[in-house]
């Protein structure tokens, strides 16, 4: 804790000190209506109603002045703004994510996985964006890129229980069958690009990108295509393939591509054996991004005059209150 303006402390220092000292010399003069001494006042000042009297003034008094004085202290501290410093060094603040995900039916344990992953980890999010794309035979956005947590895990978990039937209704491939054949990975992933805003010029971007690679039909856009595109924008982009070296898939060579034009974004390519390895894959790109990203420190200062107001408050009505009963 820092005080920004503690220059402020000494003349309020030297006010004080003159209002005291003002106070003092005029309660030891004498006006014209100040009481004269009577004769064997003695026997009053004697009696145990007055001396207790005497006391409970004198300890009003005392206690009065020392609460002034903490009002007094109080307001000077206040006045001379308390504040806290730290440094943040977070660096994935200033990061975008988009889910690019692949729904078509050999997908969905997997996409269902990486949905409930990053349930979690946007549960500890601080200042990133995470949007959320769907891709088949055509490409739906179901949310943009936003900070606005609450928001994406209420998506994110309406999405994934349009997935495992759990949902009242399944919605979660509209907009995903509007063209000719499936998985067309190029189109997916070209849109999940476009998702980026200018907004994110100076943030990291990085799509995750689960695809069973099992294309099926003539996309507009290859996947090398996408991948030149992701590149000239400044994307990563981390691929989940489950399909990895599986016959059905195509045989390798489909994989061989997908890992070819993942790397050439310096982005990775991670084989899914099981989708219970899903958890690990996505930490290790949370982990990879977070390595990457370049973060400046910054230092915050925040104001922090809420302990000596209510100090000050609390003494002042407190002061108060034993003033009108005194006068009582």
């Amino acid at each position: 804790m820092t005080l920004t303006n503690a220059w402020l402390l000494i003349p309020l220092a030297l006010v004080a000190a003159a209002l005291i000292a003002a106070v003092t010399r005029s309660g030891r003069r004498r006006g014209p209506d100040a009481p004269v001494p009577v004769a064997h006042a003695g026997r009053l000042t004697r009696l145990p109603a007055f001396r207790a009297a005497l006391r409970r003034l004198r300890r009003s008094t005392i206690v009065i002045t020392v609460l002034l004085a903490i009002v007094v202290v109080s307001a000077a501290v206040a006045a001379a703004r308390p504040a806290q410093t730290r440094v943040d060094d977070r660096a994935m603040d200033n990061r975008d994510v988009v889910l690019c995900l692949d729904v078509s039916g050999s997908m969905t344990d997997v996409d269902i996985d990486v949905l409930a992953r990053f349930t979690e980890l946007s549960k500890g999010f601080q200042g990133e964006r995470l949007a959320l794309v769907i891709f088949n035979s055509s490409a739906a956005q179901v949310f943009p890129l936003t900070d606005d947590y609450a928001y994406i895990q209420e998506q994110l978990e309406s999405v994934r229980a349009s997935l495992d039937g759990t949902a009242d209704t399944s919605d979660a491939f509209a907009g995903t069958l509007t063209g000719a054949g499936a998985s067309l990975i190029g189109d997916g992933l070209a849109s999940c690009v476009l998702t980026f805003d200018n907004a994110g010029v100076e943030r990291s971007r990085s799509v995750v990108l689960a695809t069973d690679n099992d294309i099926n039909g003539a996309p507009i856009m290859s996947l090398a295509e996408a991948g030149a595109f992701a590149t000239s924008k400044g994307v990563r982009v981390y691929g989940i393939d489950p399909n990895a070296g599986s016959s059905s898939a195509g045989g390798s060579a489909e994989s061989a591509e997908f890992e070819k034009v993942v790397e050439s974004t310096q982005g990775e390519y991670f084989e899914l054996e099981s989708s219970d390895a899903v958890a690990s894959i996505v930490d290790s790109i949370e982990k990879t991004e977070s390595a990457l990203v370049d973060g400046q420190p910054r230092l915050l200062v925040s104001d922090e005059p809420t302990v000596p107001v209510i100090v000050a408050l609390l003494a002042l009505v407190a002061a108060l209150v034993l003033l009108r009963r005194a006068r009582l």
